[in-house]
Order: C-alpha cells, then sequence, then structure tokens
C-alpha cells in the first residue's frame, strides 16, 4: 500500500518534471530565435552601411 502511494507521487513529480522541461525549452527556442533575428538585422545593418545588398533568406 506505502509503495503504491509512493510510485504514484514519483510518477506525478516525473510528469511535472517533463512539463517544466518542455517549458524551458520552449523559453530556450524563443530567446535562441530573438537572438539570430538580432544578429540577423544587425549584419544586414552592417552589409547596408558598407554599400552591400543585404539578401535574406530565413523567414
Amino acid at each position: 500500500m506505502m509503495s503504491a502511494r509512493l510510485e504514484e507521487k514519483r510518477r506525478a513529480i516525473e510528469a511535472q518534471k517533463g512539463r517544466i522541461e518542455a517549458i524551458f525549452t520552449k523559453h530556450r527556442q524563443r530567446l535562441g530565435k530573438t537572438a539570430f533575428l538580432q544578429l540577423q538585422k544587425k549584419q544586414g545593418e552592417e552589409l547596408k552601411d558598407n554599400g552591400q545588398i543585404a539578401i535574406c533568406l530565413y523567414k
């Protein structure tokens, strides 16, 4: 009886851990995308300032 309750608690903790990891993964992906877009914008501005034409291959 006691081990069944402990197993249930363990499963609940593992499920919560999975949800938290998914949230962190999504957050890291958003941060990465934002950083990439900022870098892309900065590089585009630098190319424009140097008289070159920047072509965006990513959307």
